[in-house]
């Protein structure tokens, strides 16, 4: 009842706000700018919906657009708070606190199944096939976010199983007429979070060069416990081990981005560090305040896009490193065996694998035959383990730390995957209010059979209002490294035999367009998945372990209110059943947000967000109950004067809800607390 109580207390601080007697009472002045700054917005972004394809509501896939500063406005502070008001996004983590998102229910023990692209480049990492230490990239460095949910957002040659997150920095220049736009951030609050980065462009004729870095830290630690080992998974004798305390879950996160353009040639590179406590514990047990895990990742790009009449050429070849390392006490003082060694001082251990893929892809697209859109392309890769290091307390006696790189590693240190792509797909205008879309996707890796994924899509446009789709896509997602090449672990446990994963995907949308930024979307899918992998099993060996049915609606509706406001709300429902008749695991059937953005006067606003994640079932064999409800009200106010200096105070979670994500069972069966209660001062100077 107080979850629903917060959720209508937002909601109806809403509607006072909408309609509040001086809400639109400014200065003669104030309004006749207002009213200028509005139409000069609505010129850019229809000419650049023109141009880029924004947010177009008749492309051929379901996607929700979000703009960088005004989720700044509404007191967003990075990449995994703006992804939590996408409708049917749900977020999961795991014993790492490798966080993912979730959409529509599907695969919550997965990290793959959908892609981040930053700029173009594809960025989840090569080890576990996540993107995990990029959702903490500040929102101040984040200019534009498209989220597609579902399989028909593959592109260029790229399999989006479940969705894809493509974030624009400001190197993505969207107006030729726009001013570079620089800028200096500060931001610091809660659990000793501090922040700084910039922004620096340069242009000079044929020549432009961007530049972005942040380095934000912080000093979390959150309550957590008992540990697995209370679940008697590892033994009887090991029960009275197990811990309760404060998870280590501090960061040190970091990344620069460079883009050079030079007329038809683009390059890009980017370095992430990042460094984080080992939160839950590799294998469960509850680890030392400063035990660690680092996951950073560079990467270099070169594109060469001319445009040559009526074809448009895309020659790309590039690199990634990735690198997984693990400092960290797995087991406690006094842990034994069921062979009779008795780690007196714990069991310590260090992982590190680093791995380096070299890619290559060409593509062009075509618009010289009649109706027809032509493109087609190929993608090919090579991914390579290069170091492995293992060294662990001595498995024999407890005693002492032992190399076992070569003797036992923890992950095969040969392994390699090649990757081969095709792609075709064709657009046609049957008139100016029908277009059909067809493609193909057809790829082999290492160790697996030939996979095509085929997708079909109708769009009708009644009129400049109203518009409706209807898309059939299929999409599959090959098995990450871990799942595959992870071996000496009993925790995890790599298998050759997988096969990729595979979703069968039926939408149908209608899109109500009310202005330039004004629309309701109401959509209704319907997912098959086949195939999909876990290690939830008594040897912990990834499988093929299980088939799901998926379905469910996404309404989303966004709206001014006034010449100074905006209403932003979405609801979504799934549901669904895997390996027959059970019930769809880890997965809210219903969720609800939204925000509501205000202008106090000429300087000042205020934002409200809100946010119900509905109750989750558990998997068969988990003998607890579902996982409770919540709802959260974060709060922010800002202010912003003529010389480009914003001020923001955010607080988010105002009610202190008890916020968790879902532990698999006979791990933390009190689950992963999140943050309650929390604060955010920001500072910004644009230049």
């Amino acid at each position: 009842m107080k979850k629903i109580s917060k959720l209508l207390l937002f909601l109806g601080g809403s509607v006072l706000f909408a309609f509040e007697p001086n809400s639109t009472l400014l200065a003669e002045t104030d309004k006749m700018a207002s009213i200028d700054s509005i139409v000069d917005d609505m010129q850019k972004i229809s000419y650049l919906a023109e141009k880029v394809k924004m947010n177009e509501p008749y492309q051929p896939y379901i996607v929700t657009v979000f703009q960088g500063p005004e989720m700044e406005r509404i007191g967003v502070t990075n990449l995994k708070d703006a992804l939590e008001l996408v409708p049917g996004v749900d977020m999961a983590t795991d014993n790492l606190d490798n966080k993912r998102a979730i959409f529509r229910g599907s695969n919550p023990s997965a990290y793959g199944q959908s892609r981040l692209f930053i700029d173009g480049v594809e960025v989840n990492d090569l080890f576990i096939d996540g993107y995990g230490m990029y959702l903490d990239m500040p929102i101040e460095m984040i200019k534009r976010i498209e989220v597609t949910r579902g399989p028909g957002s593959v592109s260029d040659g790229y399999n989006a199983y479940a969705g894809s997150i493509r974030v624009f920095t400001y190197a993505q220049n969207s107006f030729e007429s726009e001013e570079d736009h620089d800028r200096i951030v500060i931001k610091g609050g809660s659990y000793e979070y501090r922040m700084g980065g910039f922004i620096k462009n340069y242009q000079k004729n044929d020549l432009s060069l961007h530049a972005q870095f942040y380095y934000q830290r912080d000093d979390k630690y959150l309550p957590a416990g008992p540990d697995a080992l209370a679940t008697g998974i590892y033994g009887p004798r090991n029960v009275s081990l197990a811990r309760s305390g404060s998870a280590p879950l501090w960061m040190k996160n970091s990344m620069l981005q460079m883009t050079l353009r030079y007329k038809d040639t683009t390059f890009r590179a980017g370095y992430l560090y990042d460094k984080r406590g080992s939160a839950y514990g590799i294998n469960g047990a509850l680890p030392d305040p400063d035990d660690s895990m680092r996951m950073p990742q560079k990467y270099m790009e070169a594109d060469y896009h001319p445009s040559m009449k009526k074809w448009q050429i895309h020659i790309k070849a590039g690199w990634k490193d990735s690198q997984f390392k693990s400092e960290s006490h797995l087991l406690p003082a006094g842990f034994s065996t069921p062979s009779g060694v008795v780690y007196k001082d714990g069991f310590y251990g260090e992982h590190e694998a680093k791995l380096r893929r070299f890619y290559q892809t060409s593509y062009g697209s075509y618009r010289g035959w009649s109706n027809h859109s032509l493109s087609a392309g190929y993608y090919i890769d090579y991914t390579k383990t290069y170091k492995v290091i293992t060294k662990t307390t001595d498995r024999r006696d407890g005693i002492g730390m032992v190399d076992y790189s070569r003797a036992a590693p923890f992950s095969d240190p040969d392994a390699y995957l090649r990757a081969k792509r095709l792609f075709v797909q064709d657009r046609y205008d049957y008139s100016d209010k029908l277009s059909l879309q067809a493609g193909v996707n057809i790829e082999k890796v290492t160790h697996m059979k030939v996979q095509y994924n085929p997708r079909l899509s109708l769009v009708y446009q009644a009129d400049g209002y109203n518009i409706y789709k209807a898309i059939y896509s299929r999409s599959s997602r090959s098995p990450s490294w871990q799942e595959l090449f992870t071996i000496n672990n009993h925790a995890r446990v790599g298998n050759l035999a997988l096969e990729p994963e595979r979703v069968d995907a039926f939408e149908a949308a209608y899109i109500h367009k009310m202005g330039t930024d004004s629309f309701l979307q109401v959509n209704i899918f319907y997912l098959r998945n086949d195939k999909q992998i876990d290690n939830n099993n008594a040897e912990h060996e990834y499988r093929n372990a299980s088939d799901s049915k998926i379905y469910g609606m996404e309404v989303e509706c966004k709206t001014p209110i006034g010449l100074d406001d905006a209403l932003y709300m979405n609801y979504s429902y799934v549901y669904g059943k895997q390996n027959g008749d059970d019930p769809l695991a880890n997965a809210a059937h219903h969720m609800a947000k939204g925000y509501y953005l205000h202008r106090l006067s000429g300087a000042l606003d205020m934002a409200l967000v809100g946010k119900y994640v509905g109750s989750k079932e558990r998997m068969r064999g988990d003998p607890r109950s579902k996982l409770d409800s919540y709802a959260t009200l974060d709060i922010a106010f800002g202010y912003h004067n003529g010389d480009d200096l914003k001020v923001r105070f955010g607080m988010q979670n105002l009610f202190d809800a008890d916020v968790r994500y879902p532990s698999v069972a006979y791990n933390y069966m009190n689950d992963y607390p999140q943050e309650g209660r929390r604060v955010m001062i920001t500072l910004l100077k644009g230049f």
